[in-house]
């Protein structure tokens, strides 16, 4: 199939492969041999997807958006900034093609309501012991899965939100432009600047969580702002927390008010 036309700014070397294991796999074996060429590979169907704490991820084939991008870049302190830009191009390309959706920290696209749509999963790339470059993914589900699937009233997809359906190839179009713009516009305008519109596209911000910490245990709170490491801070009983890594619950998700 001929690719060539979703192409944009950095992103040449677009590939779409039938069948794949892992896109973000692939992409981080080619990037070895190709430091410092950005790519793009999407598929119809992962066999080894997968999400956060190695979750596997399953999908029906051309359910989704299954694609991954490898963006070069050397700065340790600043690589956070890779899946932030493109959580935020996520945001905007799905507004693109008629949908309203946000983001849930640290990684999700949802709904309002807190349903799930997709999440990104990065990896880094090496020159050595230096970082060379990221690769981020995104799965995001298309017209996958159906109404009323039993067993996942928690994810939704696109087509469910509209009348019609989404294009598949008009959404990767505009999530790879998308994803080029917010990579120009850190060098042109600042980190801050995206970080200001991560916040606006938050729906987490303003909501009332779960955090499920890395030994297993729990925390509830109101989230109040994520800050510009990336870190979210959320209030207990008065106190200011903050948590680095981590998993989300909302439970009782509000439309953040800055957005």
């Amino acid at each position: 199939m001929d690719v060539t036309g979703l192409a944009a700014g950095r992103f040449l070397d677009v590939v779409w492969v039938a069948e794949t294991g892992s896109t973000n796999d692939d992409l981080t074996h080619q990037a070895r041999d190709q430091l410092a060429v950005p790519r793009v590979r999407f598929t119809d169907l992962q066999t080894a997807g997968r999400g956060r704490r190695d979750r596997r991820w399953d999908m029906e084939p051309g359910g989704g958006l299954l694609i991954s991008f490898y963006v070069p870049w050397t700065s340790t302190a600043t690589a956070h900034l890779v899946p932030t830009a493109l959580g935020v191009a996520a945001v905007d390309a799905s507004a693109d093609v008629g949908r309203s959706v946000g983001l849930k920290w640290p990684n999700d696209l949802v709904v309002a309501s807190g349903q799930k749509l997709g999440g990104m999963l990065g990896n880094t790339v090496l020159d050595g012991t230096e970082l060379a470059g990221v690769v981020i993914g995104l799965g995001c589900n298309v017209s996958w899965p159906p109404s009323g699937q039993d067993g996942l009233e928690s994810a939704t997809s696109l087509d469910r939100l509209g009348e019609e359906p989404v294009d598949r190839w008009q959404l990767a179009q505009a999530l790879i432009s998308r994803f080029d713009d917010e990579l120009t516009r850190i060098a042109s305008d600042g980190p801050n600047a995206l970080h200001e519109r991560y916040r606006q596209r938050c729906f987490t911000i303003g909501s009332e969580v779960r955090i499920e910490n890395n030994d297993g245990s729990f925390t509830d709170g109101v989230a109040t702002d994520i800050d510009p490491s990336g870190a979210l801070l959320f209030d207990v009983d008065g106190v200011q927390r903050r948590v680095d890594v981590g998993d989300v619950v909302h439970l009782r998700p509000v439309v953040n008010g800055d957005g």
